[in-house]
């Protein structure tokens, strides 16, 4: 059936509200990442003023998606009536609910671009990437360069290379969605070595293994999807089931380094981190502590350096700095196992549909369980999981792969 002119005017414009999106979000996360959270929340008002109809159709077609987040939502939100921080679990709900609903907008519009329109964001998603690409060699190489200048800083000024993690995270997520404009298989390689190596230049260590490992489920996916997207549902629920039962002790990790000095600090002070979440899950299984309560719990911020015997960290190296650096471990002991199973079966609708239903191409099928890969990756041993910026950039980018890759039929 032809559309309408007034369609056709609604869906470029809801394309190239994406399209810029896909431009402004790779260097936008190298110097100001909390802004992610802003732009999310702008793009859907964007999509909801001008392309209401193609925002409202798509989130018909995932449905079952919107009733899980609305019941985390209204979870994460009544755990407030429990949590050790009322206040703030109640707030960290709301707010929640915000970036879920404007992720599930600007999902929906993806969801329902034209061929024409998806590609255009597959393109501009290239040019901010090879944007933010030129800004990270500059700022590594150029003693921050850019920081310097527009901070008023000296050259001696002490800057650390780790203010940019999060520009780099967003980097290894926003290569998926532009992976499809490439067209020819050495022109893909070229971009992915040009991302690895940069991600290598800034020394961002759990960048660089989510990268590897969503590289390594791209390749498998190409040939078998269904076992790549069963193989990550079997790893997060390991992560959330297994894994606080098998993390050693206290005493075995002191022994560990001890047997092994050459161990980095940060991995050991990991470990620590989430031993103490796990005991403090297994105080509160079934409710946990409220949303986002992780910042308080007890004894968090006891000092391993004057409180464990025989460790070997810096001073300051807290047993729970503000969130367990890793999603599972921080479901369960903030939202208890019904909060868990919520989160859980939000991710696995979204596997289960890319690896078996998704009407697309064999390599884009690939290139989105390989975005998959690289998030999990990355939530499973880096940021808080409830972070305004980080929920942001993965509901955008889902949006982005949604909307880049050109479906059949």
């Amino acid at each position: 059936m032809a559309r309408s002119p007034s369609q056709s005017l609604w869906q470029l414009n809801g394309g190239a509200a994406l399209a810029a999106a896909a431009l402004v979000i790779p260097p936008l996360a190298v110097f100001a990442p909390l802004g992610l959270a802003p732009l999310q929340a702008v793009l859907a008002l964007v999509l909801l003023a001008r392309a209401p109809r193609q925002a409202f159709a798509g989130i018909g077609r995932i449905l079952p998606l919107v009733v899980l987040v609305a019941a985390l939502a209204l979870w994460a939100t009544a755990s407030a009536s429990w949590s050790i921080l009322p206040r703030h679990s109640l707030f960290e709900g709301l707010r929640f609910f915000a970036i879920g609903a404007g992720g599930l907008i600007v999902l929906g519009a993806a969801l329902d671009l034209p061929p024409t329109a998806g590609r255009r964001i597959a393109r501009f998603a290239v040019a901010g990437i090879l944007l933010a690409l030129l800004l990270l060699l500059v700022e590594r190489l150029g003693n921050f360069a850019i920081v310097r200048l527009f901070h008023d800083l000296p050259p001696d000024y002490p800057l650390s290379i780790s203010r940019y993690d999060r520009g780099v995270t967003t980097l290894v997520l926003m290569l998926w969605p532009a992976l499809a404009a490439i067209r020819r298989a050495w022109q893909g390689a070229i971009f992915v070595l040009g991302v690895f190596a940069t991600t290598w230049l800034m020394s961002s260590l759990a960048s660089l293994l989510a990268l590897g490992a969503g590289v390594a489920a791209f390749a498998l996916a190409c040939r078998f999807p269904r076992f790549v997207a069963a193989a990550l549902i079997a790893a997060l629920l390991a992560a959330a089931t297994v894994l606080p039962a098998v993390v050693p002790s206290d005493q075995s990790v002191v022994a560990f380094q001890e047997r092994a000095p050459w161990f980095k600090s940060s991995g050991i002070h990991r470990l620590l981190i989430w031993r103490f979440t796990a005991d403090r899950i297994a105080e509160r299984p079934l409710l946990g502590w409220g949303m986002d309560a992780s910042r308080e719990l007890p004894g968090g911020h006891r000092d391993f350096t004057t409180t464990l015997p025989g460790i070997k960290l810096p001073p300051g190296n807290e047993a729970l700095p503000l969130h367990p650096h890793d999603a599972a471990l921080q479901w369960r002991v903030e939202l208890g196992l019904p909060g868990t199973a919520l989160c859980l079966a939000i991710i696995f609708w979204g596997l289960w549909c890319v690896g078996s239903k998704a009407h697309l191409l064999p390599v884009q099928r690939a290139a989105v369980l390989g975005f998959a890969a690289t998030a999990m990756v990355i939530g499973l041993s880096s940021f808080g999981a409830w972070q305004a910026w980080w929920l942001s950039c993965l509901c955008t980018i889902s949006a982005l792969c949604a909307g880049a890759m050109v479906k059949k039929g």
